[in-house]
């Protein structure tokens, strides 16, 4: 079936094109879908939401008068439904662009560069080569040929085998004869035994998953180099059966082995293709690949990256659970604290507290706090106060609330003083740029006091 590609941005609306006149545009904030992808895709979701917290959820369903809507929340990622639909769901970063082709593309390189810094997860492998050979530069061909290319490398050094436990009847007697098996099979036939033999095999859970996460890749794909280079890569797992039972193979290839140390990243992107399993259970039959990250967690891992990267003469720790808010409670400590980005320079006898939020900022709605939300401003207080008593020269933080910039969010906003000196600096950081720009700022963060 012929792929229909759509794109629309985080908080975007999904509308379906038979409610309104044939008119209306498509922008990257408002989607108009054909009828039958809109009513198939919202009976989709209305069907599937798990159960967990609404702000965890991908999408928000409403209707507006009698015309049903779908809210794009924070998740950005690649879905497609056996019906047809492609949707790729793009983060709102600000690129200064104005052609909606130079946007596009662009949001895409910045998203997939940031992608490459996300803990816990396969990619890594993700490179500007990966993006440029793509026509018309679709992800999910991005992350097919970044699996690919890490199945190469994989089995450029062989595919592994080990011994596989077989029951088999036979007519030679193999391994060790099954007395009870073989009385009731075999008590007509006296020509067969029935044997359990271990042999040494490539067919083993890995190689099974990585053929089955080939063979899936190659019905999905729309690149013609793509499917030439899994047939390519399926021709060194010949001895390979597919996986019959995906989630018993999983659990056991996540038992830690030396045998396939290679092979963590590759089991890593196959348990995403396989499972939807990306950092939501948005999942069904009716999908071909669903995978989604929330914005929020990406944003935090590429700024983490870039302070560790660019931080020189800083200690640094990210995530840092050194402090509890509570000291006692029942003689234990309560609401660990847990800071994205503590420095700490020693000449300077200064920390450097930063936390980042994937959120739209507004410099100029001051009556409306800039849209800066009463919890963070209560959590970097916390952080603030924690972190001067339990140093030892009880001096307070610098404080840092970091926000992406957009078109209302280009500058710095006048300092917030709690008290004191305790000072927190909201400050927007530009994800468009060079490499040497990123440095730039963050080197300009930690050089304000």
């Amino acid at each position: 079936m012929k792929k229909e590609a759509f794109h629309i941005c985080e908080y975007g609306v999904i509308r379906s094109a038979g409610d309104y006149d044939t008119n209306a545009v498509s922008t990257l904030e408002e989607l108009y879908l054909p009828e039958t992808h809109f009513n198939s895709f919202y009976k989709y979701i209305s069907q599937n939401q798990d159960d967990s917290k609404d702000s965890d959820k991908p999408f928000a369903l409403f209707t507006k008068g009698k015309r049903k809507q779908i809210k794009v929340k924070n998740y950005v990622g690649v879905i497609e439904t056996k019906e047809g639909l492609h949707l790729e769901i793009l983060p709102k970063i600000h690129t200064g662009k104005t052609k909606v082709k130079e946007v596009l593309d662009e949001t895409k390189m910045i998203f997939l560069k940031m992608l490459k810094h996300l803990k816990n997860s396969p990619f890594v492998n993700i490179s500007k080569a990966h993006i440029e050979s793509q026509n018309a530069f679709p992800i999910l061909e991005v992350f097919i040929k970044s699996y690919i290319q890490e199945a190469e490398t994989v089995f450029n050094y062989g595919v592994k085998s080990d011994y596989v436990s077989n029951e088999e009847n036979i007519t030679f007697l193999k391994g060790k004869l099954k007395i009870n098996e073989n009385l009731k099979i075999n008590f007509a036939d006296k020509s067969k035994f029935y044997c359990e033999y271990s042999e040494y095999s490539p067919d083993i859970p890995a190689n099974r998953l990585v053929k089955s996460t080939l063979l899936k890749l190659m019905k999905l794909t729309s690149s013609y180099s793509n499917y030439y280079s899994i047939n390519k890569v399926l021709s060194h797992l010949e001895g390979v059966t597919s996986s019959v039972n995906i989630k018993n193979d999983l659990l056991r290839v996540r038992q830690p082995s030396r045998l396939l140390s290679r092979y963590k990243m590759l089991l890593l992107w196959s348990e995403i293709f396989l499972t939807n399993k990306s950092f939501t259970n948005f999942k069904g039959d009716n999908l071909n690949m669903a995978i989604l990250f929330p914005m929020e967690k990406v944003f935090e891992d590429y700024i983490a990256y870039l302070f560790k990267k660019y931080s020189d003469g800083y200690r640094i720790k990210i995530q840092d659970k050194s402090y509890f808010l509570v000291d006692s409670h029942k003689g234990e400590t309560r609401f660990s604290l847990r800071p994205d980005i503590v420095l700490y320079k020693v000449e300077q006898q200064k920390k450097k507290i930063i936390d980042t939020k994937w959120k739209l900022l507004d410099e100029n709605s001051f009556r409306g706090n800039y849209n800066i939300s009463s919890a963070d401003m209560y959590q970097l207080y916390a952080y603030g106060k924690r972190y001067a008593y339990n140093d030892d020269t009880n001096e307070n933080p610098n404080l840092v609330l970091l926000y992406p910039s957009n078109l209302n969010f280009t500058n710095k906003l006048d300092n917030f003083i709690y008290e004191g000196d305790l000072i927190l600096e909201v400050i927007p950081f530009d994800l468009s740029g060079t490499d040497v720009y990123h440095k730039a700022q963050v080197e300009n963060i930690l050089n304000q006091n």
